[in-house]
């Protein structure tokens, strides 16, 4: 967790522009982590209660089915910002390859 938590908040402090914006977006990743430890404990307990019911392999097993399938979702999650960091490079630089031209 600690090592998620100091790559999470270097990236929004890298992809903030100006000091504003990095406060106030550092500021909510901050919430979002006080608000998820919360009610994780609340969600998961209720979930392995549900399936305690279930058939004896299954028995217990879905909160940690339901973290696989949201950690599977959200793995693309950094190669599509990267992308679009990407672009956004490009596109400054065609715009700057277009003012000198011009």
């Amino acid at each position: 967790s600690g090592v998620a938590d100091t790559a999470t908040a270097t990236l929004v402090a890298r992809s903030s522009r100006g000091k504003e914006q990095r406060s106030r977006n550092l500021g909510l990743i901050q919430s979002s982590r006080a608000a998820a430890r919360i009610v994780t404990p609340l969600v998961s307990g209720e979930l392995f209660r549900r399936s305690c019911a279930a058939p004896k392999p299954w028995s217990g097993t879905l909160p940690y089915h339901l973290c696989a399938a949201c950690m599977l979702a959200a793995a693309s999650i950094p190669l599509l910002l990267r992308r679009s960091e990407r672009e956004a490079e490009e596109a400054q630089l065609r715009e700057g390859t277009a003012a000198a031209a011009g």
